[in-house]
C-alpha cells in the first residue's frame, strides 16, 4: 500500500462532515498527503422548466462556484489544500474525480441509513464504496463524541474472509500498523457456527466449523507472511467484528472490498453490515 499521497474529502457541509475534520488533518499530517476538498452541486430538479421539464431554466453555477469555494476554505482551514466544486451526481462525481486525479484515499462519513435502504436504494457512501478504485475511509456515527477517542490511532483490527485473495489485505494492514506505530489484530467471524435456539444437535458441528476456520486463517496468514493474534468467533459478521473491536479498543477497522465489485457479492453485503455496526472508523481497501 505504501503511503496515501492524495486524500479526497467530499464535503456536504453537514455536522457529520465537520466531525471528520480532525481525522482529515491527522491523515494528511501522518502521510504528508495532498488534500482536495470537493463539494458536488446537484442540479436542481426545477432547473428543467415546462410541464414535462423538457427545456432548461438558467442555473447560474459560475456565480455559485466562488461562494462554495469560500465556504469550503472556511470549513476546513488547511493551507495548500485544493478546493474543487463540481456539478452532478455526488457518488458518480466523487468516484470519477478520484480516478481521474490520482486520489488513493477518499474520506467521508456515513449517514446511517438502514440495511434495506442502503442495499436497495443506495447512498452516496455505498455507491462510492462500490465504484471507487481507491481506498475509502468511512466513519459511522461520526457525530458522536465517542468517535473522538480514536485519535491517535493506537490499535488496528483487520477483518478478513477466507481465501487467498484476502492475503493482500493482511499485508496492507501490517504496513498501515507500522506507519501508525499501532497494534494489529485479526478477526474472522463464522456465522454457521452460531448455535440456534432450536438446535439440539450439540456443539460438535460448531466446533468443527470453528476449527476449520482457524486452520484457514493460519493458512491465509502463511500466504500473507503475517503472524497476527487472531480472534475466530461464531456469530454474525457485523456483530462479531463490532464486539472484538470494542474488546480490544480498536481505533481503526480495516476490511477488503474487492468482491464488492461483483453484483450482490457476499463480501459486499457483509462490508455494509460491518461498516454500519463498527464502533470506530473503517478503512475499506
Amino acid at each position: 500500500m505504501g503511503t496515501f499521497r492524495h486524500i479526497l474529502f467530499p464535503v456536504d457541509f453537514s455536522e457529520r462532515s465537520r466531525s471528520l475534520c480532525p481525522y482529515i488533518k491527522a491523515m494528511v499530517d501522518q502521510f504528508g498527503a495532498k488534500l482536495t476538498l470537493l463539494n458536488v452541486v446537484a442540479i436542481p430538479a426545477d432547473s428543467l422548466g415546462g410541464v414535462d421539464r423538457s427545456f432548461p431554466v438558467m442555473f447560474d453555477f459560475p456565480a455559485l462556484e466562488p461562494v462554495i469555494k469560500s465556504r469550503l476554505a472556511e470549513f476546513l482551514k488547511a493551507p495548500g489544500a485544493e478546493i474543487v466544486v463540481e456539478q452532478g451526481d455526488a457518488a458518480v462525481t466523487i468516484s470519477d474525480y478520484a480516478r481521474e486525479h490520482g486520489v488513493d484515499l477518499v474520506m467521508m462519513p456515513t449517514h446511517g441509513y438502514g440495511k434495506f435502504r442502503t442495499l436497495l436504494l443506495g447512498s452516496v457512501v455505498s455507491k462510492v464504496l462500490h465504484d471507487a478504485a481507491c481506498a475509502v475511509w468511512t466513519a459511522p456515527h461520526a457525530e458522536r463524541a465517542s468517535m473522538k477517542e480514536h485519535l491517535p490511532c493506537r490499535n488496528i483490527l483487520v477483518a478478513v474472509d477466507r481465501g487467498a485473495e484476502q492475503a493482500p489485505v493482511l499485508r496492507q494492514a501490517v504496513a498501515l500498523a507500522k506507519e501508525f506505530g499501532a497494534g494489529l489484530r485479526l478477526v474472522h467471524a463464522v456465522p454457521g457456527a452460531e448455535r440456534q435456539l432450536a438446535d439440539t444437535g450439540g456443539d460438535e458441528f460448531s466446533l468443527f466449523l470453528l476449527d476449520a476456520a482457524r486452520k484457514d486463517m493460519a493458512k491465509l496468514q502463511a500466504e500473507a507472511g503475517t503472524n497476527l493474534e487472531a480472534s475466530v468467533m461464531a456469530g454474525g459478521v457485523g456483530r462479531v467484528v463490532r464486539q472484538i473491536a470494542l474488546d480490544h479498543k480498536s481505533d481503526l477497522l480495516v476490511i477488503g472490498r474487492g468482491v464488492m465489485h461483483e453484483t450482490f457479492g457476499r463480501l459486499r453485503t457483509q462490508s455494509y453490515e460491518i461498516i454500519r455496526q463498527s464502533p470506530c472508523p473503517v478503512l475499506s481497501l
